[in-house]
């Protein structure tokens, strides 16, 4: 066995990458959200399509249910709308992210509450106060959603591209790699 020094060159690579788009949804809010709007739209529009295929195709073969069926005509038509009307769909989906936001954090404070005295109990009631705040900052302020979402991209960008471009000991086998 023989250990050597190795990087992970993608994992930097995807770091940057993440820093570079969060400075782009802090530059552009608005069209952050309307750029979200039209990805999610065109991936509901191709998981409808999947699913009216598979429906199709398969339904007596596999007993499929009519389900899967109406899955896929609501991934269609959610998918249009938003594809449609991408600016209305970027005005709903911070709403979406701060009703699931605010319950995440009551659930957090409630379960905070339960622990009480427990090891970091308090860690948990500070976080589902900061999740029930930017709930309520979502509403409010829609672009905030974006501008979470930028430092969200850009701390995760950095911390990949640290741990990318830290040398890490890698073991390797050199009987494997012999060659006759």
């Amino acid at each position: 066995m023989e250990a050597t020094r190795k990087r992970d060159w993608g994992m930097f690579a995807a770091g940057v990458a993440l820093i570079i788009v969060g400075f782009v949804f802090l530059w552009a809010p608005g069209l952050t959200l309307v750029s979200i709007a039209a990805v999610a739209g065109a991936m509901f529009l191709v998981v409808g399509a999947f699913d009216l295929y598979t429906y199709a195709r398969y339904h007596k073969s596999l007993d499929l249910s009519g389900w899967l069926l109406a899955y896929a005509i609501c991934d269609i038509v959610l998918g249009l709308m938003f594809l449609i009307h991408p600016l209305i769909a970027a005005e709903v989906i911070p709403w979406v992210a701060g009703a699931f936001m605010a319950a995440y954090g009551i659930f957090e404070i409630v379960a905070a509450v339960q622990l009480r005295g427990a090891v970091s109990w308090g860690w948990l009631l500070v976080g589902g106060i900061v999740s029930i705040l930017c709930g309520v900052f979502f509403f409010i302020w829609p672009a905030s959603f974006a501008i979470f979402l930028a430092f969200f991209l850009m701390m995760r960008g950095v911390t990949l591209a640290v741990y990318g471009a830290t040398p890490r000991v890698v073991l390797s086998d050199k009987s494997l790699h012999h060659t006759a």
